[in-house]
């Protein structure tokens, strides 16, 4: 028998001596050791095992939560799932032994009615009372408003049996605490510098003047396309460039003859009405020739040159690299399809899938760190910029964006890794053991020692979750000292006086 479960079998003897209100003497203590360290099961590897003592379905009381014995109950007590597992009784899909799975079985848990206090039954057995309880992960659940289990004392018969029963405390205590939240990873390029270039007007490739990964500045011719449309576009520039003279010199000549008396105000009208068409038909011409990418510096510049070539050319919008190359001379282009890529990589994006339940904890600005299953050893650093505003309907996690400088080219668009979020770096934080944590029924509590022989529960509102540790958010202070080795039993004696509802006024123990 283990060392553990040896010390847990002295702990009950002891505390069944404090609660009756004597004191064992030492042949009655080491007589009774024996029987009670029974109830730790090398076997099965658990404390006060159900499978080897069924009496304990009775003595433990009844978990009304979940509608059956605490004693079997393996959500209120974690150790028992290995051993139902073994004895191939599980349901996965639930979370809970296949014997006691409503879902899977309605009705399973009315063999369990025995068990429970006649004017509780009925509530503790109906299945949609589980369901409407808050299904969130225990140590994440609000204490309960109406819970008044911080009005109950465990009290000893005297120093002696507590120390008997050997429990361990442990201070509360204040550390600093760097928290980081994980979660997978793309890279991609940043869409403010990633430009996909396609032919505004249709044609034929006839020139490609750079290649793949060729790196390239603002203004870089990168193709040539020969566009009928475009030529027609230029003409038509041309040709109201050309009225817009006609007219100006038919206008000046109407008003010189007019004054003459040569000539009537309504040709003078139309002179003017025909300049002005003239004109407008000009800018309608260079706004299609904009439309077709052309700036207005070029567009002068055909003006003044009177070019009329079909040669349409593909310029790059900033430096960067082309990355990615689709057109061959003599390949149909057609407004809809992009034939060259062209990306500033000096700046990557990252873009991490973080579970739904944790982004609460994410804000722009805060530290990430990225690892990346294409660059071993290296860790690359920068920070939040963007949080989206919508889950993902098939993965239910909501995309968080941040920006990485690429100076040496090792990210590349498309790898894969982890990112790791800091949410909380170094605030002073207090912690209580994990040992320490019970939940009572409806909250999770732990034992302040008041006294060498008196202890009282009080009700927890936790956070992080370190491993070995929860941040309290709420419930102890810093230099509280909460029992560990036999937190278990204390919260077992606690609920025989509300057979497991946790919400109930407990009577003052060890009277």
């Amino acid at each position: 028998m283990s060392t553990k479960a040896k010390l847990f079998g002295v702990l009950l003897i002891a505390v069944a001596a404090a609660i009756g209100g004597g004191i064992y003497g030492a042949s009655e203590f080491l007589a009774t050791q024996s029987e009670s360290a029974a109830a730790a099961c090398d076997e099965h590897g658990i404390q006060s095992c159900p499978f080897c003592d069924p009496s304990l379905l009775s003595s433990m009381g009844f978990c009304k939560e979940h509608g059956v014995p605490e004693a079997i109950c393996s959500r209120c007590r974690s150790d028992l799932e290995p051993a139902f597992r073994t004895l191939n009784d599980w349901c996965g899909g639930h979370g809970v032994p296949e014997s006691q799975c409503e879902l899977c079985n309605p009705g399973t848990l009315e063999k369990y009615r025995q068990y429970a206090p006649e004017e509780d039954a009925v509530l503790a057995l109906t299945p949609e009372i589980e369901i409407a309880r808050d299904d969130s992960p225990r140590v994440r659940r609000e204490p309960s408003v109406i819970c008044a289990t911080e009005r109950s004392v465990i009290r000893f018969a005297g120093p002696m049996v507590a120390e008997r029963a050997g429990l361990e405390t442990a201070d509360v205590s204040r550390a600093p605490l760097r928290k980081m939240l994980s979660a997978p990873a793309e890279l991609g390029y940043d869409a403010t510098r990633h430009a996909l270039l396609a032919s505004r007007a249709p044609g034929n490739v006839v020139e490609v003047r750079k290649q793949l990964g060729e790196r390239v500045e603002a203004g870089d011719v990168l193709i040539v396309v020969d566009s009928a449309a475009f030529g027609t576009a230029k003409s038509e520039l041309h040709q109201a460039a050309a009225r817009v003279e006609l007219w100006k010199k038919n206008h000046a000549r109407e008003k010189q003859l007019l004054e003459k008396s040569l000539s009537t105000e309504m040709d003078v009208l139309e002179a003017e009405t025909q300049l002005t068409e003239s004109r407008i038909a000009v800018a309608a011409a260079e706004q299609k020739l904009s439309n077709l990418g052309l700036d207005a510096a070029r567009i002068a510049a055909l003006r003044e040159q009177r070019d009329t070539s079909t040669r349409l050319e593909l310029v790059s919008p900033f430096a960067g690299l082309v990355v990615e190359l689709r057109a061959v001379i003599g390949q149909l282009a057609d407004p809809s399809i992009a034939l060259i890529s062209v990306a500033d990589t000096s700046r990557i994006w990252v873009v991490a899938d973080v579970e739904q339940g944790d982004i609460a904890s994410v804000r722009p600005g805060q530290a990430l760190l990225l690892t990346l299953d294409g660059v071993p050893g290296e860790t690359f650093a920068g920070r939040v910029t963007w949080i989206s505003t919508q889950v993902d309907p098939r993965t239910r996690t909501v995309k968080v964006r941040a920006e990485l400088g690429n100076d040496r080219g090792q990210l590349r668009a498309g790898m894969f890794g982890r990112v790791r979020i800091v949410t909380r770096d170094g605030e002073p934080t207090l912690f209580v053991p994990k040992s320490a944590v019970q939940w009572e029924g409806c909250c999770n509590v732990a034992f302040v020692q008041r006294s060498s022989t008196e202890f009282v529960p009080r009700k927890l509102r936790l956070g992080y979750d370190t491993g070995e540790h929860y941040e309290v958010l709420a419930g102890l202070a810093a230099g509280d000292r909460v029992v560990t080795l036999g937190s278990f039993l204390l919260k077992t004696e606690l609920k025989k006086g509300s057979i497991g509802a946790g919400c109930c006024e407990v009577d003052y123990l060890g009277k």
